[in-house]
């Protein structure tokens, strides 16, 4: 469920193409991909809880779409509505991903074989949208 911040956010940016790219793509798919990425979620052990897969993912995309690099997307992400909507982040929260958390979850995705097959299932979609 979006927060007040969120739910307020989302006509401000609605006609970006950041966001008209989000309507186009079937993120339920996506987010049962990344099911099973963290250890912690079939061990339930403890430590703080990790950042949502499907969130970190989107911001891999928005990484990539923009030619960011970690540091930078880390910036875009506290100062962009459009990418706080996109990804879902909570500026409020005050957790937001680092710029080494942001590499750590790519070296996830490279480590999985994730990143590819989720890149060919975004390409796919928009290229059938």
């Amino acid at each position: 469920m979006d927060s007040f911040f969120l739910v307020g956010a989302k006509p401000l940016v609605q006609d970006s193409p950041t966001m008209k790219l989000h309507e186009l793509l079937d993120w339920d798919e996506i987010a049962h991909k990344l099911k099973g990425l963290y250890k912690r979620e079939a061990t339930h052990g403890g430590g703080p809880e990790p950042y949502a897969p499907l969130s970190m993912f989107k911001l891999m995309l928005l990484g990539q779409w923009h030619g960011l690099s970690d540091t930078q997307l880390e910036h875009a992400l506290k100062v962009r509505l459009d990418f706080m909507v996109f990804t879902g982040f909570e500026p409020s929260d005050g957790a937001l991903p680092d710029a080494t958390t942001i590499c750590r979850f790519r070296n996830r995705l490279v480590t999985t074989k994730l990143d590819q097959v989720l890149l060919c299932r975004v390409n796919v979609q928009l290229a059938k949208a």
